[in-house]
């Protein structure tokens, strides 16, 4: 009698874990689902932007060749900025100009002045920036430095040996005038709300500095698609 009571307690136990398991194999989870939805998706993406370019009998993805010669074409057209003011940079970060923000602008200079302010940069100078220039700049550097920057160079010299340190380093040397650029069109083209919070970005440096050029279409679609992305 308990030999067929245990019999019958585990088979009640079983049958539904067998129901289960298979019901787990026969259907896909959520995120399987997902995956499987977004994978042509994903390929069909990553062959639109990594398509190979052949150079000198080397295939090269077109991304490489398009951000390596954009900052080549920033760097000779702001005339090696991220050379030349690399100081500067360095002083502003170290906070050595952090007292200008309390005097007031220069009147002999050719811009727009209010009440002693350039009319683009007026705030409340009784009041502290949200941030100090340290802290925009970790802040800029923790949205850029990752995983790439990290195992990337392992892997990168593992590949292609130590000369490939050589041109890591050229490339990012190029890419601090892509930087520059990217900077300043993000402030240019900022938003500040009656809080003082300030919002801006690629987003909106692409729709509104493409507006001002007359491509409003362009710039909400380049945005929304960088938003996505």
């Amino acid at each position: 009698m308990k030999a067929r009571l245990s019999a019958l307690i585990l088979s009640l136990v079983l049958i539904p874990l067998e129901f289960l398991s298979q019901a787990e194999t026969q259907e896909m989870g959520l995120d399987e689902r997902i995956n499987e939805w977004f994978t042509p998706i994903s390929n069909a993406w990553q062959a639109i932007v990594l398509f190979t370019v052949p150079v000198f009998g080397n295939d090269i993805p077109f991304v490489v060749i398009l951000l390596v010669a954009g900052a080549a074409f920033f760097t000779i057209y702001f005339s090696f900025i991220n050379v030349r003011r690399f100081p500067l940079a360095i002083n502003v970060v170290r906070g050595k100009y952090d007292d200008l923000d309390h005097h007031e602008a220069d009147e002999s200079a050719q811009v727009n002045i209010a009440d002693g302010d350039v009319a683009r940069t007026i705030k409340d100078e009784s009041q502290e920036g949200e941030v100090s220039h340290f802290q925009a700049l970790a802040t800029a550097v923790s949205g850029t430095v990752g995983l790439g920057n990290i195992a990337g160079v392992a892997l990168a010299i593992a590949l292609g040996g130590p000369g490939a340190t050589f041109w890591m380093i050229i490339c990012g040397l190029l890419g601090m005038s892509t930087k520059f650029v990217e900077c300043t069109l993000g402030v240019r083209y900022r938003d500040v709300d009656e809080h003082g919070k300030v919002y801006g970005g690629p987003m909106y440096y692409l729709s509104k500095g493409l507006k001002e050029r007359g491509f409003t279409g362009a710039g909400k679609f380049l945005a929304v698609l960088f938003a996505i992305l």
